[in-house]
């Protein structure tokens, strides 16, 4: 059982034949009570000093998180911008490789085509050449 301020100071004690002088017990009990009372009280205020320490730390750290969240946010975009950059490079200079490549193909092409119809015009002109000759 929890007692309060007036609770203390409300005990009544039966009169006895012997007991303990009741204007003594009183008053002991009234420091007593007075003492509980000042202890509530300041209970009461070191809990209400600790809710709004508790709100003010709320409050300052998700500051101080905020800025340190949008400075990792911007390492990590410009690491992002960073490793996009480096893609875009490899990736023009792999164009420009394929361009190339493309192009001494068509080179290769055009040179096969070349051999492969002098080639051609060799052999017919070979043939032509082993036939008998139908106009005499």
């Amino acid at each position: 059982m929890r007692l309060s301020y007036l609770d203390i100071l409300e005990q009544c004690f039966h009169d006895k034949f012997r007991g303990y002088n009741k204007q003594e017990v009183d008053t002991f009990l009234r420091l007593i009570a007075d003492d509980f009372k000042s202890m509530v009280e300041e209970i009461k205020d070191k809990d209400s000093e600790i809710k709004n320490l508790r709100s003010a730390l709320k409050s300052q750290p998700a500051e101080k998180d905020t800025s340190i969240a949008l400075e990792k946010a911007k390492k990590i975009v410009n690491a992002a911008k960073n490793q996009a950059e480096q893609h875009r490079k490899e990736s023009m200079k792999e164009l420009e490789q394929l361009i190339q490549d493309i192009e001494e193909l068509k080179k290769q092409k055009s040179t096969l085509i070349k051999n492969i119809k002098s080639t051609a015009t060799e052999h017919l002109n070979k043939i032509k050449a082993g036939l008998p000759n139908d106009h005499t």
